[in-house]
């Protein structure tokens, strides 16, 4: 990518100047080059990556144990569990009305 005055720059974001339009391959080019020149970047790219990867692993396995739970025999068998889920699902009972009214009132999230 070349370098530009900054006026040109306040310009282009002032709506003054026509932004120019990247394709792919340059994109994908200053990316790698990027990643490349700080292997800083990389690490931080793959940790976020693998913490999304367990957040979506975790969130399946509640929802396992939380289907689970719904069987009267395991509930039996593991009552502390029940008993937790059974207070999730209360939290999220009481909690659910209140956001869908933030949402619909379009109240921003504090």
């Amino acid at each position: 990518m070349k370098k530009t005055k900054l006026t040109e720059r306040f310009q282009t974001l002032a709506g003054i100047n026509k932004l120019s339009v990247l394709k792919e391959a340059e994109v994908t080019e200053q990316f790698m080059s990027r990643v490349n020149e700080n292997p800083m970047l990389k690490e931080e790219l793959f940790s976020a990556l693998a913490g999304l990867a367990s957040i979506l692993v975790s969130a399946g396995v509640t929802g396992q144990i939380q289907s689970a739970m719904e069987d009267p025999a395991i509930a039996e068998k593991y009552p502390s569990l029940a008993k937790i889920f059974g207070i999730l699902q209360k939290i999220g009972g009481d909690v659910s009305p209140g956001i869908s009214k933030g949402v619909t009132e379009q109240q921003p999230y504090l």
